[in-house]
């Protein structure tokens, strides 16, 4: 069995073992998976596409899992992807220590951090997803938490079982991208998304790549109003803080367009040329109708009839309401280790796995 399918065997367990790089999926990146504010969100986030449906149901107790939650996912991607490159086998039932995870990920090692991975381990697992991405036409949407069988306990760490759909994803080399260890470092959830979405459309490209902003508001999934999310992005592109892009409002329309080109001030390894993901007669600009799918955002139970004045598709998103049910844990977490784990071996300069 080839290795990237070694993952489909039955009662393995994969187990963390040492250091490794984050890697993030293409398909998560640049659509509305994660809540982008800290503050617990209840309201249900539709994105659909013409092509392209996702919703994200949030646990009625916890609350959506947030964009700060799937740094824990991408951690998990990264030690997948290392055992791949190595030639070990994988699983997506996975059991790891919580200190090596706040080593890689440059957590502090104290008490804060155990509860706040705590946190994080349950709203992945009580948020809902149902997402019709890599399904063949006219079969139903898959549907999944991010993590399920959680269990933690002083002697075990942490186990865990990922998702088919997940796993499908990092394990296909094509799909998954290194991440600039700055990106750990962005405070804002708004900042974190435009950094990922800035990665897979506009990589390496010199010419960076644009969007209008008004569609940035909708497939973000903020709840922001657009004033304020223009407010927002605003003060991003004065800072210029992320990591390995430059960020630059284009005048002309309301609320404008927002260019992103990539500068010399990532330090991700290794990276080779990153294609276009957009189609080329869209002109490098993701508006209304080219990702193939940026939307419109329409009030719950309302029909849609908006049209795209700029671009070939009209994109629609309805918000619904779901109700997932309390979930709880009662275990403790292992005492943490400090000074336990060697450097952080990068791995991604081989041009194997998880090299764009």
């Amino acid at each position: 069995m080839a290795a990237d399918e070694s993952w489909r065997e039955p009662d393995r367990r994969f187990v963390v073992s040492g250091p490794a790089s984050p890697r993030d999926q293409r398909d998560l990146m640049g659509r509305p998976f994660f809540a982008l504010a800290r503050r617990p969100r209840f309201e249900p986030i539709r994105y659909r596409s013409r092509q392209i449906n996702v919703i994200v149901r949030a646990s009625a107790d916890e609350g959506m899992a947030t964009i700060w939650d799937a740094d824990v996912l991408l951690w998990l991607a990264g030690q997948i992807v290392e055992a791949l490159n190595h030639g070990r086998w994988v699983s997506r039932h996975v059991r790891f220590t919580p200190w090596q995870l706040f080593h890689d990920l440059g957590w502090a090692d104290g008490a804060h951090q155990y509860r706040r991975l705590r946190g994080a381990l349950v709203r992945l697992e009580t948020t809902r997803i149902a997402t019709s991405l890599r399904t063949p036409p006219d079969w139903p949407a898959q549907s999944f938490a991010w993590i399920s069988d959680l269990g933690i306990s002083r002697t075990e760490g942490v186990s865990l079982t990922l998702p088919i759909w997940f796993m499908e994803g990092v394990c296909d080399c094509s799909r998954v991208l290194t991440l600039d260890p700055a990106y750990f470092r962005l405070a804002g959830g708004l900042e974190r998304w435009l950094y990922r979405l800035a990665r897979r459309h506009a990589g390496r490209q010199k010419a960076g790549w644009t969007f209008d902003v008004a569609e940035l508001h909708a497939r973000s999934g903020s709840l922001t109003p657009l004033r304020n999310f223009m407010i927002d992005i605003g003060t991003i592109v004065r800072r210029q803080s992320i990591p390995g892009y430059d960020f630059q409002l284009v005048p002309g329309g309301k609320p404008g367009v927002l260019r992103i080109v990539p500068t010399g001030r990532s330090t991700v390894p290794g990276e080779n040329h990153v294609d276009h993901t957009v189609a080329s007669d869209a002109e490098h600009t993701v508006g209304a109708g080219a990702e193939l799918p940026l939307l419109q955002v329409q009030k719950p139970v309302e029909a849609s009839d908006s049209k795209g004045e700029n671009g070939p598709v009209t994109y629609i998103t309805n918000i619904i309401t779901y109700y997932v049910g309390n979930f709880g844990l009662s275990d403790t977490f292992p005492i943490g280790r400090s000074g336990h784990g060697k450097k952080a071996r990068e791995v991604v300069t081989d041009r194997m796995v998880g090299v764009p």
